[in-house]
């Protein structure tokens, strides 16, 4: 048995552990006997219709991709968390931190760049604890990121699943990324943070209120949107 075929079977394994999401949100395409009666009630004729146009052989390979997504976000998230550890430590052996120095970083790196340097221990902490707790709804159920450090986070853990699909070569579904998004993700407007051409934008309390954003400097990231919750730690 090759590597590959060796880190298959492990993540599908262990991807039966992640509960929080159904395989139906992770891509698996279902019969109208796996759907519940409150769910059959909601299709229209264009839903009828392509449930039935789904053929045995595309159904089983949805599933299997599936059950390989749910272990490749397994697996990524302890990477995710793993990392989180690595780069707390070495932030810590730092007497000052720079840019250059988040830029060698596993994970923090792959945040915003450009309040970069914000990125102290105290906010690796505070990062690292947010990830944890969204990395737990995979398992106790889902629930959409609690603050702009989460969703953030979850776009770090997107950003694992695809380190780990190249590594072993998995064999995940087209478009399963844009899946995840649209089933974990309100909105993706902390993209917004990424874009160049909106450089600023976190300041301009005018444009926030007519996009309807939640706020967006970074001291900011780990308040709570409306009625979720955060742990005491990042407060």
């Amino acid at each position: 048995m090759t590597r590959e075929e060796n880190y298959i079977e492990h993540a599908l394994h262990v991807g039966e552990g992640l509960t929080g999401l159904s395989l139906e949100r992770l891509g698996f395409e279902p019969r109208m006997e796996d759907l519940t009666e409150d769910q059959r009630s909601r299709l229209n004729a264009d839903d009828l219709a392509w449930i039935g146009s789904i053929t045995p052989e595309r159904r089983d390979r949805s599933l299997f991709q599936a059950k390989l997504l749910a272990g490749a976000l397994w697996e990524a998230s302890a990477v995710l968390i793993d990392q989180l550890f690595e780069d707390l430590d070495a932030l810590r052996n730092l007497d000052r931190i720079d840019r250059q120095d988040i830029a060698n970083t596993f994970v923090l790196s792959g945040l915003p760049a450009r309040p970069a340097d914000k990125y102290d221990v105290r906010f690796a902490q505070q990062f690292l604890v947010t990830t944890a707790d969204m990395t737990g709804a995979l398992t106790r159920g889902w629930t959409r990121p609690a603050c702009v450090a989460q969703e953030l986070a979850l776009r770090c853990l997107f950003d694992q699943v695809e380190v780990v699909q190249d590594l072993y070569s998995l064999d995940l579904a087209d478009g399963w990324r844009g899946v995840l998004e649209q089933h974990m993700l309100e909105d993706t407007d902390s993209e917004m943070l990424y874009q160049n051409a909106m450089d600023g934008f976190e300041g301009d309390i005018e444009l926030n209120m007519q996009l309807g954003l939640a706020p967006m400097k970074v001291q900011d990231w780990f308040e709570p949107f409306n009625d979720a919750s955060v742990p005491p730690f990042v407060r």
